[in-house]
């Protein structure tokens, strides 16, 4: 019983600590923010910290494009490029957002 109850003041004080430290950086990083809107980031950073939700990051084709086309060099002058941006934009979010 003992043992249990530390348990959970441990667990609260992490997450008091966790919201402090929420607050703090978005005090630092948005002062501009009103207090809801302040509020509102907080709790989906405190939802990201508990791993409740993910951040929908993706790839457009346009981002595949540009990574591309300043990676790419032609030999000949008149090299035509096809590029499947779409397609490779595609590939890429559903390889990285596979499960393992």
């Amino acid at each position: 019983m003992i043992q249990e109850r530390r348990r959970r003041a441990e667990i609260r004080k992490r997450a008091a600590q966790r919201v402090e430290a929420v607050w703090t950086c978005l005090n630092v990083l948005r002062p501009d923010l009103p207090l809801a809107e302040r509020k509102e980031l907080a709790i989906k950073v405190l939802d990201l910290c508990r791993g409740e939700t993910e951040p929908a990051v993706r790839i457009n084709a346009a981002q595949v494009q540009e990574i591309v086309w300043r990676n790419l060099q032609c030999v000949n002058r008149h090299c035509p490029m096809l590029l499947f941006s779409r397609e490779i934009a595609d590939e890429l979010n559903e390889f990285f957002n596979e499960d393992g």
